[in-house]
């Protein structure tokens, strides 16, 4: 019996409950299940007070660790409060488990396209209605979002030049990490969804983004990771600069932008920078 198997079961002997969704990536159908996919699954009621979460979660073993979530407009500004709870067990498995007033089904429904029902009072198990990831595809940028991106990349990561050139390891690896390398990683997503007419699902953290990578651009990614002194950070901010000025380069000609302004100044001044640096 699987974590759902045994969820429904348990909802059909409890009048409180009137349906059951499931969303995530499990219902994506371009994803490729392995053993850390998550369960994540909605239960509806029809008094969430009388619903009680904690219980929902040991009755699929004991946990490892929680996160209880008070998630409000979870699923829209139209949605209530919904009683979450991030569930770890033993392995690689983990449950997202939350409690939701019936109210919210229209709205679940109609917020994201990966989002189903799987089982309902009155009709029993239910064939999982088609499913897909277009709510989190990446828009292709317009103008406005294309050098928003790029002038956030520069100027964070000239605080990181600052953060070398001071000694301060945490605050240069903070910054980068925090700061200049997301959007990096936002450029290489806004690649792929021009390619792909804006049917690109990057995923938490641009995990999805990986995958598009060629070898190269996994290694020269990789490169931009090597931050365990001064040094190596220096030559992390240098990788970041030729990957960005690659791709960025790639996504001005799939979408016909212009490149922003200052590009030219922004980059000689890195090149001062990291000169002064060596």
């Amino acid at each position: 019996m699987t974590d759902l198997d045994r969820i429904i079961a348990l909802a059909e002997a409890d009048a409180n409950v009137v349906a059951i969704g499931t969303e995530g990536s499990s219902n994506n159908p371009d994803f490729h299940a392995d053993p850390w996919v998550d369960l994540d699954v909605s239960i509806f009621v029809t008094d969430p007070a009388q619903a009680d979460g904690n219980w929902w979660i040991h009755q699929l073993g004991e946990p490892t660790l929680v996160q209880h979530l008070a998630n409000e407009a979870l699923f829209g500004a139209a949605s209530h409060i919904w009683d979450t709870y991030l569930t770890r067990y033993s392995g690689a498995r983990r449950v997202d488990l939350k409690i939701a007033p019936a109210e919210d089904i229209a709205v679940y429904l109609a917020d994201d396209k990966l989002n189903a029902l799987v089982w309902k009072r009155e009709a029993g198990r239910l064939q999982k209605a088609s499913t897909d990831a277009s709510s989190h595809w990446v828009a292709v940028p317009d103008q406005v979002a294309l050098n928003a991106c790029a002038n956030e990349f520069y100027w964070c990561l000239g605080n990181v030049v600052k953060g070398v050139a001071r000694g301060n390891l945490m605050y240069a690896n903070e910054m980068f990490n925090r700061n200049a390398r997301p959007m990096l990683i936002d450029m290489l997503a806004y690649r792929e969804t021009a390619k792909d007419h804006g049917r690109f699902d990057a995923g938490v953290c641009g995990k999805y983004t990986w995958d598009r990578l060629t070898e190269a651009e996994r290694t020269a990614l990789a490169a931009t990771y090597q931050q365990g002194d001064l040094g190596a950070i220096a030559a992390s901010i240098q990788a970041a600069l030729t990957l960005f000025s690659a791709v960025y380069a790639q996504v001005q000609q799939l979408t016909g932008l212009a490149p922003m302004p200052y590009l030219d100044s922004a980059k000689a001044q890195f090149d001062q920078w990291l000169a002064a640096l060596a």
